[in-house]
């Protein structure tokens, strides 16, 4: 290859810093090195990227992606490569597929290494979205239509939609469905109605009542169950003198008369009912207010049904996590329950540093598969009552990488993309002495270093095959004296208060309950001195109980 011509400029890379400014990077050696450290081309200050993690080449016809055997894999077009060709607009992501920096690779025109005209990756057509006029209600609201009305509903069925496909609990939707059609259409009562998970049976959960106490509404029954049952809408302007409902009690006694009311279905199913009423003859529900009330209960059923997805995604993966757990923790009696203990005192401690539900879900996660690599370690090891010699505490230590190799195999949500670096990294210190990876500092993921102060409580306040569980007052003690060095101060400060607020409490009142259970075991006529001198142990199993979701 001409070495002049490997000299000039051949392609770009282009990323946004940390402070957010877009920076433009011309590629022009024949090899460019990307990684953590400084004498990289391209240094990126993350925990997550390599000290050297992948590198450019270009042969003077096309761009070549190398992974220099990095810790965190790198990722093309959000799939992991080890070595690959480069094309324009190729995203390249280094260390985490998509919570990281993307970079974007551009050939400089004139290149080699140009798209063809059938490249996968070319722009076929373009679709303006302004002339998209039912979802952009800038248009709508322009529109010359003569019916103002229709045009009217039809952005606020845009925004109705809009505002609960964003919303991810039942209960939240309910109450923000019924308190837009409140604002549409002319209701004076309204309940929202869904059918109970478990058997179906239709429960209500937001009811509103235009002035008055919203306890006070009541829907008829037969209507509700004539709509689910059927899953079709009803449109009734005089209850009181329709036949289909003049027998019915509620009717009468509550002197329903206009009434609407549409089934909130998916195309797997019904999740249940939009009920609306007037009580007085002054306003009557039209046809279109029908149509209209199916059309937003139709979205409110496709909204129910994402929110069941990923409930039944978070239940899955729960399960899931759970189950691995348990499987290392079945190789030895003596330690069962570590991880869970591990995870439930890691979730505590994220809770008193004040870190989001998320965070705290995620990190709860990583405690319990923080030891996962050890379904790699010898057996005799693992349970070995005496020291161990040299190479198998090296055996030993290899269990975090393990862990990490073994987590990185698995697809995890965009939401949990860093579980594996988390989990394995309960090991690593802050001064860099630590392992598998020698982080340093803030180059441990915090839920990291959360965790390895629980993990080191734990293990010291509980029974191991080579020693007996320490005092905590001598656990505290150690882990002050590795403040800074091996453990995160502000990690630190949270595990103490949990363990005044949470673990000294629960231990005492453990203990009391032990001592009564005793005392009544205790044979008719003896004596049990009431001098009862309360020793607070550490329990040796623990529930694993569901993380909230």
């Amino acid at each position: 290859m001409d070495q002049q011509a490997a000299n000039t400029t051949w392609g770009t890379l282009k990323y946004q810093d940390a402070s957010g400014k877009e920076v433009i990077l011309t590629l022009s050696k024949p090899r460019f090195s990307i990684g953590r450290l400084a004498n990289n081309d391209l240094q990126l200050d993350d925990p997550y990227v390599s000290r050297l993690h992948a590198e450019l080449s270009f042969d003077g016809e096309q761009a070549t992606l190398i992974d220099r055997s990095s810790t965190g894999a790198t990722y093309v077009n959000e799939q992991r490569v080890a070595e690959t060709r480069l094309r324009s607009g190729d995203r390249l992501a280094l260390g985490r597929k998509l919570a990281g920096v993307e970079i974007t690779f551009e050939y400089v025109q004139g290149r080699g290494g140009a798209p063809e005209a059938n490249d996968a990756h070319q722009v076929m057509s373009v679709i303006d979205h302004s002339q998209t006029r039912y979802l952009n209600t800038s248009l709508i609201r322009a529109a010359s239509l003569t019916n103002t009305a229709t045009v009217n509903r039809l952005k606020a069925l845009y925004e109705i939609t809009s505002a609960i496909l964003a919303v991810t609990t039942r209960e939240v939707l309910a109450e923000r469905l019924l308190t837009l059609l409140f604002d549409l259409l002319p209701a004076e009562r309204g309940v929202i109605l869904l059918a109970d998970p478990k058997d179906n049976s239709l429960r209500q959960q937001a009811a509103r009542l235009r002035s008055g106490d919203a306890a006070q509404v009541s829907p008829s029954r037969t209507i509700v169950r004539r709509v689910y049952e059927g899953n079709v809408a009803e449109l009734c302007l005089d209850a009181r003198n329709d036949a289909r409902f003049a027998s019915q009690q509620s009717v009468i006694f509550q002197s329903i008369r206009s009434v609407m009311c549409a089934p909130i279905s998916s195309g797997s199913r019904v999740w249940g009912v939009c009920y609306l009423d007037n009580l007085t003859t002054k306003k009557t529900f039209e046809d279109e207010e029908l149509e209209f009330l199916m059309a937003v209960a139709r979205q409110a059923g496709l909204a129910l049904e994402n929110i069941y997805l990923l409930e039944e995604q978070k239940i899955t993966f729960q399960s899931f996590v759970t189950t691995l757990a348990a499987s290392i923790d079945a190789r030895d009696d003596l330690t069962a329950g570590h991880s869970a203990r591990v995870a439930r005192y890691s979730r505590s401690i994220a809770k008193y540093m004040n870190l989001p539900e998320a965070e705290r879900r995620r990190i709860y996660y990583a405690g319990l598969l923080h030891d996962y690599g050890k379904i790699g370690t010898r057996e005799a090891i693992l349970c070995k009552p005496g020291k161990l010699t040299p190479e198998e505490y090296a055996h030993m230590r290899d269990h975090a990488k393990n862990t990490y190799d073994i987590l990185s195999k698995i697809h995890f949500t965009r939401d949990m993309q860093d579980l594996p670096l988390v989990a394995a990294g309960h090991h690593e210190n802050l001064d860099g002495s630590g392992y598998p990876f020698g982080l340093k500092g803030e180059e441990i993921p915090l839920g990291a270093r959360i965790i390895a102060v629980a993990d080191f409580f734990d293990a010291l306040t509980h029974k191991r095959h080579y020693r007996e569980p320490m005092p905590i007052e001598e656990v505290m003690e150690l882990i002050d004296e590795s403040v800074g060095t091996k453990f995160d101060p502000q990690a630190v400060a949270a595990l103490k208060q949990f363990v005044t607020n949470e673990f000294i409490p629960n231990q005492r009142k453990r203990a009391e309950a032990d001592a009564r259970r005793a005392q009544l075991a205790q044979p008719t006529g003896d004596v049990v001195s009431e001098d009862t001198t309360m020793v607070v142990a550490p329990p040796q199993t623990v529930s694993m109980d569901p993380v909230p979701l």
